[in-house]
């Protein structure tokens, strides 16, 4: 599969941007989106992180717990005895905000690659029918056991029962697929009249634009796509959309700070939940009981919110130097 157009505008005029491994990279002319040439995108790249497909995983060793991790905080928070409230990324927060001022309460919201079900969490906790739709059967069981409605599946005709939704939404989803195009195109077309509010990684976030930063998981095959606000809205409008925004919120301490992932993670790396869910990897593992579940949550929120502080001065001067959050907010009515 070779792809001569760019994903977002559909241009043709574009120029080789190097190669990384086997893919060929290109960046439009037009819009700056950044795309693969010769995607090969296979979802059981995904599920091998969760232990269900032996295909080779999206990223390397190192950044295999950005896939792991969802399951091990689900597993926590099954187990525990009050987590945390889910704590969201600033672009989540911006995204909830439109939807409690622009819909009514108790209607569907789709959350689609929902995760670890961070935003599921708040949906509900807003009133809203919160529906997920993930890859990872894994996920949607450990989603279930929380009393999410959860759907397993990797495209857009998966079930649905009850009203349409009238929003749906992708959190860093969209770089993952080579060509989005026909996604959004199937899931308008079937839930007509629904808002798209998606995020996606900013050109100007401030590891890359302070540091030249761009790591392992930013290349294919994990990212296919590297997305500006001006590709963003000439993808939605190309989709049928007629208004669309994009939203760049400020960065925040904890994004210039170590992360708190990578820390749960390896914390976790010997827990295990009682819901009778096996671990992927064939790991040991150590029963920590509800009482430890509960303080690792903590602790990760403790953490993130010292890292707030103490990065305030960082994020001040990423701010004024024009250095976004790590994602940006695209809205399409």
């Amino acid at each position: 599969m070779t792809i001569d157009r760019c994903a977002a505008c559909g241009s043709s005029n574009w120029s080789n941007s190097g190669h990384c491994a086997q893919y060929e990279l290109a960046t439009c002319q037009e819009c700056g989106l950044t795309f693969t040439r010769n995607p090969d995108y296979s979802s059981q790249r995904y599920l091998s992180a969760y232990g269900q497909s032996q295909e080779p995983a999206p990223v390397a060793e190192e950044y295999r717990y950005v896939y792991s991790m969802p399951a091990k905080r689900l597993e926590l928070e099954n187990l525990a005895f009050f987590p945390p409230a889910p704590r969201l990324t600033l672009a989540q927060r911006m995204a909830l905000a439109w939807l409690k001022a622009k819909l009514p309460a108790k209607v569907a919201v789709l959350d689609y690659g929902c995760g670890s079900g961070q935003f599921l969490q708040a949906l509900r906790r807003a009133h809203f029918r919160a529906v997920g739709v993930e890859v990872a059967e894994r996920l949607v069981r450990l989603l279930r056991l929380r009393g999410f409605e959860a759907i397993a599946a990797a495209g857009p005709d998966f079930p649905w029962r009850g009203e349409v939704p009238l929003a749906i939404t992708f959190f860093d989803v969209l770089e993952h697929f080579p060509d989005p195009l026909e996604l959004i195109e199937a899931l308008k077309g079937r839930f007509s009249g629904v808002k798209i509010l998606a995020s996606v990684p900013s050109p100007v976030r401030s590891d890359l634009l302070m540091r030249g930063e761009r790591g392992l998981s930013d290349f294919p095959p994990n990212h296919y796509l590297r997305w500006t606000p001006q590709a963003l809205v000439a993808f939605f409008q190309r989709a049928g959309f007629t208004k669309v925004t994009v939203e760049l919120p400020s960065p925040v301490g904890s994004e210039l700070m170590p992360g708190a992932g990578r820390l749960l993670a390896s914390l976790a790396g010997s827990s295990r939940s009682t819901a009778g869910v096996s671990r992927p990897g064939g790991e040991a593992a150590l029963r920590i009981g509800r009482l430890g579940a509960t303080a690792l949550l903590w602790l990760q929120r403790a953490y993130q919110v010292s890292m707030d502080v103490a990065g305030a001065l960082r994020a001040g001067r990423a701010r004024r130097m024009g250095a976004s959050a790590h994602s940006m907010l695209v809205i399409a009515e």
